[in-house]
């Protein structure tokens, strides 16, 4: 039975593990999303710096880029709010794997406690017997 709940909790930290890089990987993505949207704020200071710089041109071609980030903007700040979501619930399941890798470790604890406290009473049985043996022959009557 002691293996048992040992490969009960190999399995547990084994899905523990997995449900952890697959949050590691989701949080990769939102950071990349974010990174994305980070390079694009960029973008659009560098393109007003030019605009501000060159006004009569700018004109014409900034009103386009302008529309275009406006539409990225949304994009991402989707895409980013999605993936947010994603991984909150995904933290839900990491919780769940957690709980269920701690439950197999306390049954583990409580069956070995409870074999040790059996093995204790017996030992303490047998030390009584010889106790009892040991004043049965003090007392003369063996």
């Amino acid at each position: 039975m002691a293996k048992n709940f040992q490969t009960l909790i190999r399995m547990r930290k084994w899905a523990l593990d997995e449900k952890r890089r697959e949050l590691g990987d989701l949080q990769r993505v939102l950071d990349a999303l974010q990174g994305e949207k980070a390079a694009l704020e960029q973008a659009v200071l560098a393109e007003q710096k030019v605009a501000s710089e060159n006004p009569e041109l700018a004109g014409f071609a900034y009103g386009h880029f302008a529309n275009a980030v406006i539409a990225e903007r949304e994009i991402l700040s989707k895409r980013i709010a999605d993936q947010e979501v994603q991984i909150d619930a995904f933290l839900d399941e990491v919780a769940d794997a957690f709980k269920e890798l701690k439950t197999a470790e306390i049954a583990e604890r409580n069956r070995v406690d409870a074999e040790r406290a059996e093995e204790d009473r017996k030992e303490q049985a047998e030390l009584d017997e010889i106790g009892a043996r040991q004043a049965t022959r003090d007392d003369g009557l063996m």
